[in-house]
């Protein structure tokens, strides 16, 4: 006996930690409330309808102008025409009538989707917990990790994959309080019975015209986060994404020692 232990403890003895097998063991975490999956995908369809809406709305007039004014002839910021598009072959694609009511009618879901969403997860604090960064988050070099991280395209692993990294945290409350803030008064701004009662609202954007140029603008950046935000989802993992925005759970694999 004596001997077996002796043999046994110096084979242990032998044995490098570094190189004792990483279990890797899977559990969930619980990473989206109710209310956020709710008006995540309520803004995903209104969202959707904004865009194709949007488009068939443009196409009806494919000319943008800067300031009060804007007529066919004068001189513009963007034409389609110098993209090879006609106005009469603009107008054969688009619908204005359609594209006019449906992109009024999603803007208000949305509005009202939005207001929901704020004023809840503003009592509940998820913004506080999940989406303000932390100093410790804001430093330089947590920045630059985070960036590195995102261009080499590494998805977060262990418990870093249940939390939202600092880059995501910011571009989250950026497109939240600052973009679609701009956004809704960017288009009320082109509303003529609203902007009757509010007439400023014109002034604050310099003109009707200056409100859709940066309106159609606004747009374009959105789209750009949305192409970026679904590219992540697929990098992190469709499957687990997608399902832990309808049923609330995330997948989290852990690395073990034994």
């Amino acid at each position: 006996m004596y001997t077996f232990g002796m043999r046994a403890q110096r084979c242990s003895m032998l044995v490098d930690p570094e190189t004792i097998p990483r279990l890797k063991t899977a559990s969930s975490v619980y990473r989206h409330n109710r209310n956020v999956r709710i008006c995540h995908w309520i803004n995903v369809i209104a969202f959707g309808y904004l865009v194709v809406s949007g488009v068939h709305v443009f196409l009806d007039f494919p000319e943008l102008y800067w300031g009060k004014v804007g007529f066919r002839g004068h001189p513009a910021v963007f034409k389609l025409e110098d993209w090879g598009i006609s106005w009469d072959e603009a107008a054969e694609m688009g619908d204005r009538r359609w594209g006019r009511n449906y992109h009024f009618l999603f803007a208000w879901i949305s509005v009202i989707n939005g207001l929901v969403y704020v004023s809840w997860n503003l009592w509940n604090k998820h913004f506080r917990r999940n989406l303000l960064p932390s100093r410790d988050e804001l430093t330089r070099k947590s920045l630059k990790s985070d960036l590195v991280d995102h261009v080499r395209l590494r998805a977060p692993k262990s418990k870093a994959a249940g939390r939202y990294s600092v880059l995501q945290k910011i571009s989250y409350m950026i497109v939240i309080f600052v973009v679609s803030p701009f956004m809704i008064l960017s288009g009320l701004a082109q509303m003529p019975a609203f902007t009757a009662i509010s007439p400023e609202l014109i002034d604050l954007f310099g003109g009707r015209q200056t409100a859709r140029t940066l309106h159609v603008i606004g747009m374009l950046w959105m789209l750009l986060f949305v192409f970026v935000h679904v590219f992540e989802v697929f990098v992190a993992g469709v499957v687990n994404e997608v399902r832990s925005m309808i049923t609330g759970k995330y997948a989290v694999v852990r690395e073990d020692t034994e």
